[in-house]
């Protein structure tokens, strides 16, 4: 966006296979009333290989974060556990280093549906 706004939401492999909410979220730009030019400017993180992947199919900017560590970003997490938190804090570094490189973005969370929107 011409203000460096970027928008971003975070995935992993559980929410990025056919019909899942990657599509639902990609799908709501297309038919929202004057949305779909966002697309544009929509970076999907991808938390695992498999979101990777699958993101490449859908859409043109997908950027695979690599947190290491051993731990698979492929499954769902359980809410608190050990490996949640680390892809918590995985996150929130990643959106640290946006901000240094003079992104800005608006961070909103729904605890019921587990793809973060980010503008």
């Amino acid at each position: 966006m011409e203000d460096n706004t970027v928008i971003m939401t975070f995935t992993n492999g559980a929410m990025s296979s056919p019909g899942s909410l990657l599509d639902l979220f990609l799908e709501s730009f297309r038919v929202g009333d004057k949305t779909e030019p966002l697309l544009m400017h929509l970076v999907v993180v991808n938390m695992d290989n498999k979101a990777l992947e699958q993101c490449k199919r859908v859409h043109p900017l997908c950027y695979r974060l690599d947190i290491g560590g051993g731990i698979n970003f492929t499954e769902e997490k359980r809410f608190m556990s050990r490996d949640y938190l680390e892809m918590m804090w995985a996150r929130n570094r990643f959106q640290t280093h946006v901000l240094e490189l003079s992104y800005g973005f608006v961070f909103t969370v729904n605890t019921h549906i587990a793809m973060d929107a980010i503008c």
